[in-house]
């Protein structure tokens, strides 16, 4: 794990097809527990949202908070994966993904954002979206946001452009993330799986959820 602070430099960076930003900053307080160490399959909640990103080529970047070091610590030995930490991670996800942007080795060429809590995000999500970057950028179509879609409705990864991300800083720290981005230039690509979807907010919702990964 390369671990750097908000006001410090990135870690390692090896030759990667971008990076993914993993807001995992906050309390869980509907959970009832913790969520990103929770338990799924052979890893936890976070550690399954950081192999679906790696699993597509990306850099993943966790960014922590509410107990930072027990984050940190779980990804020790895992140098592929970068954490930071959020000073100010009780004002809301919008300031998580704010760090995240920051960091030189995102700087410059966009990100993606893929919430801590959903470890059913296929890979293939993050691949769909990369395919339709490379379009975009052979077509030289204008840069925009990206997402993941199904049947009409947006889920997640979401990729944000460059361009896009220099812009996040003067946004409100309350302000929702999505709101302001679709007030922009923005795409939907089509992925057929529901695990775009699927974040797990509720003891309920984690329950039945890791029960399915045991049946599968």
């Amino acid at each position: 794990m390369a671990f750097v602070d908000d006001d410090g430099g990135p870690g390692r960076e090896p030759p990667v097809r971008g990076y993914c930003v993993i807001p995992a900053a906050g309390r869980s307080s509907r959970m009832g527990d913790w969520k990103p160490l929770l338990p799924w399959g052979r890893s936890t909640i976070c550690g399954a949202v950081a192999d679906a990103a790696l699993a597509a080529g990306l850099r993943p970047v966790v960014v922590a908070g509410y107990r930072a070091g027990e984050l940190a610590a779980a990804f020790s030995g895992r140098p592929e994966v970068t954490v930071v930490v959020n000073r100010d991670w009780e004002r809301g996800m919008l300031g998580s993904v704010r760090v995240g942007a920051s960091l030189p080795l995102s700087r410059g060429i966009g990100f993606f954002v893929a919430p801590a809590d959903m470890p059913s995000l296929p890979s293939e999500a993050f691949e769909r979206l990369l395919g339709e970057l490379d379009r975009l950028g052979r077509e030289g179509e204008a840069a925009r946001t990206l997402f993941a879609s199904r049947a009409g409705r947006l889920g997640h990864p979401v990729w944000i452009p460059a361009e896009v991300a220099s812009g996040l800083g003067s946004l409100d720290p309350g302000q929702r993330l999505r709101d302001h981005l679709l007030g922009l230039p923005w795409s939907a690509v089509e992925v057929a799986d529901d695990g775009i979807f699927d974040d797990l907010d509720t003891p309920e919702e984690y329950r039945a959820a890791a029960s399915r990964i045991l049946t599968e």
